[in-house]
């Protein structure tokens, strides 16, 4: 039984992965959840618990509603409404518990078709890639297909790369129809000014070209600010752009929740936003 269950970084292919882009999404653990004992059960637990127990889905039922019961919770600090994977998270922390003993040698497309049952109790519906993501604690590479696969990172991939807390929460509901709307008034502009220099920025990060990444972010980036302005919270809007010092990007649906950056000069990059930025190769 694993110890804990990590957020999820979609580092690229927000929005544009479903519409033929790829996607590459990271565990980041410095944001998890684990298994605690408290005193009372957690009604939450206990609906999500009842609404599985409808599915045909291959968990010991009878153990995880007497363990509920028992006091056994998710502890945790994945913030909600942030795009982190919070749903994902739990859903890895109830099947990598509960499972049947052969439900754990399947595919990662099995899994990921289990995972996404579970998740849809808090969604509607769900890919299974967060929770995917949680229980393998391995990064997937999206494909334009709909497909996920785990895949292997440079060593040192991170350096660099950081979060800002916008402070804020969101539903990513609006954020994704407004985005399907332009694509439909102007597929060809998006394709070349967000999802063809995403698709080249996952080949360089994934081949260790860091310079690629960076000019292929830059020009998303510069996309994202000036087509889809409303997606940056606004005290972001004036940070978006460092120049040769930093690029930021939306990380996940935006409206809220972090933003994602990469920084060119990171000691320039770290004078210039001080605590406010996370830089994810740092010590948590």
């Amino acid at each position: 039984m694993k110890e804990a269950f990590p957020a999820k970084l979609l580092l690229f292919g927000e929005h544009t992965v479903l519409r033929g882009g790829r996607g590459l999404a990271v565990p980041y653990d410095r944001f998890r959840l684990r298994w605690a004992r408290d005193d009372e059960p957690d009604d939450r637990l206990r609906n999500l618990a009842a609404a599985l127990g409808q599915l045909e889905l291959p968990l010991q039922f009878d153990r995880l509603v007497g363990e509920l019961e028992a006091g056994w919770q998710l502890a945790g600090d994945i913030p909600l409404g942030y795009g982190l994977g919070s749903s994902g998270a739990v859903c890895a922390a109830v099947f990598d518990r509960y499972a049947l003993p052969e439900a754990r040698n399947r595919t990662t497309a099995e899994l990921r078709t289990t995972l996404a049952q579970m998740e849809s109790y808090f969604h509607g519906s769900s890919s299974g890639t967060d929770p995917l993501l949680a229980y393998l604690q391995q990064p997937l590479l999206l494909g334009g297909d709909g497909s996920a696969g785990v895949t292997e990172l440079p060593e040192g991939w991170d350096s660099g790369w950081f979060l800002l807390d916008t402070g804020a929460t969101r539903s990513g509901s609006p954020y994704i129809q407004q985005f399907l709307e332009a694509y439909e008034r102007d597929a060809a502009a998006i394709r070349s000014g967000w999802l063809e220099p995403a698709d080249r920025a996952i080949a360089a990060l994934m081949t260790g070209n860091r310079g690629a990444v960076y000019r292929n972010l830059v020009t998303l980036s510069d996309f994202q600010l000036a087509r889809f302005p409303e997606f940056i919270p606004a005290p972001f809007r004036s940070l978006w752009d460092g120049g040769a010092t930093y690029r930021l990007k939306l990380c996940g649906a935006g409206g809220g929740g972090m933003v994602l950056g990469l920084a060119e000069e990171i000691d320039r990059t770290r004078q210039l936003l001080g605590k406010q930025a996370i830089w994810l190769a740092d010590p948590a």
